[in-house]
């Protein structure tokens, strides 16, 4: 896939897809050790008795893997000037050790920045499936990027 895609070459419907990662117990634990200690991310044994009936990752880790596997992608690596923000977060069902999980994004509106003509917002909806093709985190991200300087 092209690394090249630039504000100006977005239209509402472009999407992209990126291959799988799986996640292991180990990964889990060491992330929410670190950013999210609540028990039925760390605690093996305290994790089975929660109504998730098992251990299961952050959220905000399976955001980051998300995130990660969209901008590995690299189809913004020269036009990318960071994100303002995002709308609209919801985990719909647990990361679990042994899952692998893609990422369909879609460009949802593109709006050219009234006050920097270089550059403009790309509003994405990004998905986040496991193997089984369950929808289990969606957010709306929104992309700074550079315009085409022709």
């Amino acid at each position: 896939m092209a690394a090249d895609w630039y504000f100006d070459d977005l239209l509402p419907g472009h999407s992209f897809t990126t291959p799988g990662v799986t996640v292991s117990e180990a990964q889990i634990l060491d992330f929410a050790r670190v950013y999210d200690p609540q028990p039925f991310h760390i605690d093996i044994e305290a994790a089975r008795g929660t109504e998730f009936g098992g251990l299961i990752a952050s959220g905000f880790h399976t955001l980051s893997l998300s995130f990660a596997q969209f901008f590995r992608l690299g189809v913004f690596a020269k036009a990318n000037l960071g994100s303002p923000g995002m709308e609209d977060l919801r985990w719909l069902k647990p990361l679990r050790p042994g899952d692998t999980i893609r990422v369909e994004a879609e460009v949802m509106e593109v709006k050219p920045s009234q006050s920097k003509p270089d550059r403009g917002i790309v509003v994405m909806r990004h998905d986040t499936f496991n193997q089984r093709g369950e929808l289990i985190l969606t957010v709306n991200c929104l992309h700074r990027l550079k315009r085409r300087i022709d």
